[in-house]
């Protein structure tokens, strides 16, 4: 098991996501869990959380399992799709005002091919939509090798961010 940095393996993502951006599916959970599936590879990341927007953590290449995939059988792509102004204006202003868009806008925006981060350094969009992320209660519990994986990784996170940022894991004991 070749267990890398976080950015290692984010960087190794990009670039096989950026070279074929369909085909994507991403699950997470409340645990700092998450699943990547590509159209040829599938990765396990354990993220800790530095800030809302900055992870450190570790992740390692998976094997092909058939019960994940089931899982997001069905489930739109992961990738990333440009929204005009006026689109993220009216996603906007339907979320804000009952609290949950029409199915019909949704599906009509994951409907569109991703595009690689290539295209988007090109087109430079106002406005991307990033996602699906499936949300799981615990990815560990998928099954044995998951727990087992989860496990060996949270002990590399954990090695990796004590030795990262020393004063923020002694602020943890």
């Amino acid at each position: 098991m070749n267990i890398k940095p976080l950015d290692q393996i984010t960087r190794r993502i990009l670039e096989q996501y950026d070279k074929s951006p369909e085909g994507w599916s991403v699950l997470s959970d409340s645990k700092g869990n998450v699943i990547i599936l590509g159209p040829r590879s599938r990765y396990r990341l354990k993220l800790i959380p530095l800030s809302p927007n900055e992870y450190t953590g570790v992740g390692v290449g998976m094997e092909k399992s058939e019960r994940i995939t089931r899982m997001v059988e069905g489930a739109s792509p992961f990738g990333f799709r440009p929204v005009s102004r006026q689109e993220a204006k009216e996603l906007f202003g339907a979320m804000s005002q009952a609290g949950r868009v029409d199915r019909r806008v949704i599906q009509g925006l994951l409907g569109r091919r991703p595009i690689s981060i290539k295209e988007i350094m090109e087109i430079k969009p106002e406005t991307l939509l990033g996602g699906p992320v499936i949300a799981h209660p615990d990815l560990s519990s998928i099954s044995r090798r998951q727990r087992e994986l989860d496990e060996k990784l949270a002990r590399e996170a954990e090695k990796l961010f004590r030795r990262k940022y020393p004063l923020r894991a002694g602020i943890y004991g």
